[in-house]
């Protein structure tokens, strides 16, 4: 169980599923891949030499850009807090379009699909990008992801009177069966990592 609740150190929890690929910067549905709690985590205290335990939540996101191509982007390791002024309320309250109820397992949220908005933010040791999420809403009710271009659609034509229609006309057996078919093989398939992507 996940209730509403910062780290010893910086490294992002799902820095190897993430990788080193750079997420394209734009809107995307995206689903919520996965969260990831962490409990009594210590680490120094803003701005002071004192240490103090803290628990911790991460979301990771996937989604996939217009030629298909699976990405992941993880939030920030947020607090967990149910203080209306903590990161992680202000989060679930952008994917939610709503403040979330205290008690809430925010944990339900695996599977949910939301509009990301990814950026690209210069790293501070001028090393170059990484991609962040700028934003987050619900999915607005209709909006679907297109899946590529929608099939021609053959206009309906009423039959023409059974006076008019040609009759039809009879068909030669020919001279010998034809061959045989023989279905292709089955092409030796290894399994893909982006197979295994859900989104």
């Amino acid at each position: 169980m996940a209730i509403l609740q910062q780290p010893t150190n910086h490294t992002n929890p799902f820095a190897e599923k993430i990788g080193d690929a750079l997420a394209p910067a734009g809107t995307f549905i995206a689903t919520i891949a996965d969260i990831h709690d962490e409990f009594d985590v210590v680490r120094q205290k803003y701005q002071s030499t004192e240490t103090e335990k803290v628990d911790l939540t991460t979301f990771l996101f996937g989604f996939r850009d217009a030629a298909g191509n699976p990405h992941r982007v993880a939030s920030r390791r947020m607090k967990i807090s149910g203080n209306e002024k903590s990161a992680l309320f202000g989060f679930l309250k952008s994917i939610l379009g709503k403040a979330p109820s205290y008690g809430w397992d925010y944990m339900s949220l695996k599977g949910a699909k939301v509009l990301l908005t990814v950026e690209h933010v210069r790293r501070r040791d001028g090393s170059g990008v990484f991609a962040a999420i700028a934003s987050l809403s619900p999915v607005p009710v209709g909006f679907v992801q297109a899946a590529g271009p929608a099939p021609a659609v053959q206009p309906v034509t009423q039959p023409a009177a059974a006076a008019t229609l040609p009759r039809p006309q009879p068909v030669p057996a020919p001279a010998s069966p034809p061959p045989p078919v023989q279905p292709p093989a089955a092409p030796s398939v290894t399994p893909a990592e982006d197979d295994e992507v859900p989104f």
